[in-house]
């Protein structure tokens, strides 16, 4: 195991690692988005949603669940996460992301592409947990190795439709990259597990798996719903401006929030002041990063690009910016909170949020369609960035012995 210290040369690996991954899931959208029809790459934003709240809810119950329970009984991170129990509940939550892809997508009759986005949007989910152990047991490097095999297969991907192949090789290729990447994540995670748990250790992980898949639909609920209404162009355009225009702020977001938490694990033992003081750090670091791809995007979408398929994403900009932000800053929150106060207070957080999120959605998009939608997310955003400034000064204000 490589040093898992959150030092500046481990902070630069993971930004290289998530850079890679993220440019591999960049260049296969890029090449989806030209090659494929707005049927086609709406069909494929729906597997890629319901796949991305599988991943999160796999990595709640595999990763974070046990980094939580481990914090509380004094383990470190990197001695917490069992083998078993992670595959199991990965396994399940593939098997579920798969056939509900197939049976969102395949109203329109094309069963086979239906099948084929299913197998993709599975096939996410398991091939992500290996990677997330190696960054939580601190093997940087390894998990670098395999975002670099991701970008090689989205590349060879890319290269292989301008060459002018049938565009129908796009997804096949996409799927086995993502096997070979499981494969060899497989071979650097080893046989390592933890069987060390704390009496709770049920109920933290039910709790945050269930916040999980609260986040995860509220989170991707716009896409859903617009591909319900058969709005393709819309669908395709919350795609586009979560995809492309905001990706350079994943690559950020997605490669340190790994190690905030780990942080956050960390620091617990000294009080939630410790806590607080990272967590406003990067929340100010997330906002100026949105910020910054927000006006670099919308610029070059209506300039440059104003004559290609991403142009449609010019008026999801702001609104899915916004929602970005405020599920950030809700989500560390609930991050930093949850080492200080029972499950019990962030699982009804998490809900009261997501309901508040999708029937406020739901009624926007069949009420207004996209333009209501629109709205509806720019009010939630700022009403969500309010709640959760106020629970990460007020609400964490407490010593770990009252938890309950």
């Amino acid at each position: 195991m490589e040093n898992s210290a959150v030092t500046r040369a481990s902070i630069l690996v993971r930004t290289l690692d998530q850079g890679l991954w993220s440019l591999g899931f960049f260049v296969f959208n890029v090449t989806a988005g030209v090659s494929l029809t707005v049927g086609e790459f709406a069909s494929l934003s729906v597997g890629a949603a319901l796949g991305f709240i599988a991943v999160g809810t796999s990595r709640a119950w595999g990763i974070y669940a046990p980094i939580v329970d481990a914090a509380r009984i004094g383990i470190s991170p990197e001695d917490s996460i069992d083998r078993w129990s992670s595959w199991r509940g990965t396994l399940f939550f593939a098997t579920v992301v798969g056939v509900a892809s197939f049976a969102w997508t395949s109203h329109g009759g094309d069963w086979g592409y239906a099948a084929a986005v299913g197998a993709l949007a599975a096939t996410m989910v398991i091939s992500d947990l290996p990677r997330q152990v190696l960054i939580i047991r601190g093997s940087y490097s390894h998990a670098a190795l395999l975002a670099g095999l991701y970008a090689v297969g989205a590349l060879l991907a890319a290269g292989t439709i301008a060459l002018g192949v049938d565009n129908s090789a796009l997804l096949p290729i996409w799927f086995c990259t993502l096997l070979i990447v499981l494969a060899a994540g497989l071979v650097f995670c080893g046989t390592a597990t933890s069987t060390s748990k704390s009496d709770s250790h049920f109920a933290i992980a039910w709790r945050i798996t269930a916040e999980a898949v609260y986040l995860g639909f509220g989170s991707q609920i716009a896409t859903l719903l617009l591909y319900l209404i058969q709005d393709d162009t819309a669908t395709a355009g919350i795609r586009f401006a979560y995809s492309l225009v905001f990706a350079p702020a994943f690559v950020i977001i997605q490669s340190i929030q790994p190690l905030i938490f780990k942080q956050f694990a960390t620091l617990s033992a000294q009080g939630t002041r410790a806590v607080l003081a990272v967590s406003v750090r990067w929340n100010i670091a997330v906002a100026l990063g949105l910020g910054a791809c927000g006006v670099v995007g919308y610029t070059a979408l209506s300039t440059l690009f104003s004559d290609i398929g991403p142009a449609a994403a010019l008026p999801y900009v702001v609104p899915v910016g916004m929602a970005i932000l405020s599920a950030q800053t809700f989500e560390v929150a609930l991050m930093a909170t949850r080492f200080f106060v029972g499950p019990v207070f962030t699982h009804r957080a998490r809900l009261a949020s997501v309901l508040v999120d999708v029937g406020s959605q739901t009624t926007g998009v069949f009420v207004g369609g996209a333009a209501g939608l629109v709205w509806t997310l720019i009010v939630l955003s700022g009403l969500r960035i309010a709640v959760a400034v106020a629970v990460l000064v007020v609400l964490p204000r407490r010593d770990r012995t009252e938890t309950t």
